[in-house]
């Protein structure tokens, strides 16, 4: 295999093959009605998309590997992995695929939000991608490392503090970056995501803003989604600002709320709601201060959520048929996990 395409992220036997007659390539940013793409036989251009792509609504999307015509358009869009996708509700956008690592970034100061960053990492664990969250500005408050502590104890995810202004934590991020992998930065507008990509590239590539002096929140600036390669060899991924994180899916809760999963399982009954059941571990945890009760109530939030949205995407008996078999599976790790117990 060309090292180009190795370079790109190609893994040679989980990466398919485009058909005859189509070169491979990665798309590597995303214009009106072009998309930048990068191959082992072509120069880095802009090519057109075919219109049986675009009306099949399959358009590629940052990260896609996709068949190429020789100094043509994209034909083909290779099956994908690693896909990160929200939902507005009524449909679902997919914002980026072959995304080995989601990293969710948050600014340390008055704009840090727990329960926005449980929604971060459900939307980057719904597509089965492993999170971390990276915790920017840290020049802006005391004691980076304590806070760092405690989002890592309240929401069960790895998290590295860094200041692309002094540099520190820059070099044990770039570390956590495997070459020839994608991670991609996604969070809301103005944490910092821009100068973080800067920062790790060693140039000013992408456009970035001060931040605000009436409240210290940062300013929109990047406008589209663009794959960079970093000195190391490692692939990383600048996305627009998320205004609202909505998982598509609800496959990315059950790790996100581990801990309240965890708790359900000693509960008294298998089936057991989390209300005002006897036997409740859950309302027992919270009583006593072991787990959060907002907690609790962002995961009930955040099943609802995506429960609507699917139930208006597919209609009501095909959602409540999903819902039933992941309630199934859900009843059945808890069970087997008392058992093992």
């Amino acid at each position: 295999m060309h090292q180009e395409l190795l370079a790109l992220g190609w893994t040679e036997g989980t990466t398919h093959h485009p058909g005859a007659g189509l070169q491979p390539a990665r798309v590597v940013a995303v214009h009106r009605g072009l998309v930048a793409v990068r191959g082992a036989e072509l120069q880095p251009q802009l090519a057109p998309v075919a219109g049986a792509l675009l009306h099949a609504g399959t358009p590629p999307v940052v990260g896609d590997w996709v068949g190429v015509e020789p100094g043509g358009a994209v034909r083909e869009v290779l099956p994908r992995a690693g896909v990160l996708r929200r939902t507005d509700g009524a449909a679902i956008e997919v914002l980026a695929a072959h995304v080995d690592l989601g990293l969710v970034v948050t600014s340390a100061n008055g704009d840090l939000n727990p329960r926005r960053l449980e929604r971060f990492l459900a939307l980057v664990r719904d597509g089965g991608i492993p999170a971390c969250i990276v915790l920017t500005k840290c020049d802006l408050i005391e004691d980076p490392q304590e806070r760092a502590a405690e989002l890592r104890a309240d929401l069960g995810a790895p998290v590295l503090s860094v200041s692309a202004r002094t540099g520190v934590g820059i070099g044990d991020l770039a570390a956590r970056l495997p070459q020839r992998a994608t991670s991609a930065l996604i969070g809301s507008s103005g944490v910092g995501k821009s100068t973080l990509v800067n920062a790790l590239l060693g140039e000013e590539r992408q456009v970035t803003k001060e931040i605000r002096e009436n409240d210290a929140k940062g300013r929109h600036a990047t406008t589209h989604r663009e794959l960079f390669t970093l000195p190391g060899g490692a692939l990383l991924l600048d996305t627009p600002g998320v205004r609202l994180a909505a998982p598509a899916g609800e496959e990315g809760l059950d790790e996100t709320f581990s801990d309240v999963g965890a708790l359900a399982a000693a509960c008294r009954f298998a089936d057991c709601a989390h209300d005002r059941e006897p036997g409740c571990a859950v309302q027992a945890a919270i009583a006593s201060g072991e787990l959060a009760a907002e907690r609790l109530r962002a995961l009930r939030r955040l099943e609802r959520e995506t429960r609507a949205a699917e139930e208006r995407r597919e209609g009501p008996g095909r959602a409540a048929r999903r819902a039933r078999e992941r309630k199934s599976q859900r009843l059945y790790r808890e069970v087997q996990g008392r058992r093992e117990s």
